[in-house]
């Protein structure tokens, strides 16, 4: 079986790292930028080198800029063309930093997940990290859709927002350069809070 898991942000492609631990899962992870920083600022490679993850890197599909409708238009090819057992979808950053309507976007997340099913590849979703002030009610509204989408298709859906936020909207201090993209102090927290609410 495969499994897919959707990371919103900025990424780019990375093959197998045969040192990860973590599980014997074969996934590909698919966002953008913030799947895609490479080493130590990457929340997948984080999350693959955790012994509570059901994950093994068979792919780091990240690629920066990416909203959800182009990570859709190269899905066959960097997900369902490797038979990954799963997938990791982080999707949507860009998506609001663009301002783009939630609709399109969640239509996207939708193909893109019941493509991976279609396939027998396991899917887990994973909301977007938080955006700096001016862009949260985008967020919180494509948050919320997904969060529905993902109870309606029967995936896994992480929200690790709340343990990055700060006081106000944004990253809490030290976990972002930029208010977009995260530390490494942020990828590893990310990593973290994502398999904290996958284990509750």
């Amino acid at each position: 079986m495969a499994v897919l898991v959707v990371v919103a942000g900025v990424a780019a492609l990375t093959m197998r790292d045969e040192t990860a631990q973590g599980g014997s899962l074969r996934t590909v992870f698919l966002g953008d930028s913030i799947t895609a920083e490479s080493a130590q600022q990457s929340w997948a490679n984080h999350a693959v080198a955790d012994p509570r993850s059901p994950w093994a890197l068979e792919a780091n599909a990240g690629v920066s800029g990416d909203t959800l409708e182009q990570m859709w238009g190269r899905f066959q090819t960097d997900v369902l063309d490797r038979e990954p057992d799963a997938v990791v979808i982080m999707g949507g950053t860009n998506d609001v930093l663009r301002g783009l309507p939630t609709e399109g976007s969640l239509a996207a997340l939708r193909q893109m997940v019941e493509a991976a099913q279609d396939a027998g590849i396991e899917v887990w979703l994973v909301a977007p990290p938080p955006l700096d002030q001016g862009y949260a009610s985008l967020l919180t509204s494509l948050v919320e859709a997904e969060r529905a989408l993902a109870a309606e298709l029967e995936v896994p859906f992480a929200e690790p927002t709340d343990a990055l936020s700060g006081p106000v909207d944004g990253w809490a201090p030290g976990l972002s350069s930029d208010g977009v993209h995260p530390t490494a102090d942020g990828a590893r927290t990310l990593a973290d809070a994502v398999l904290d609410d996958l284990d509750g």
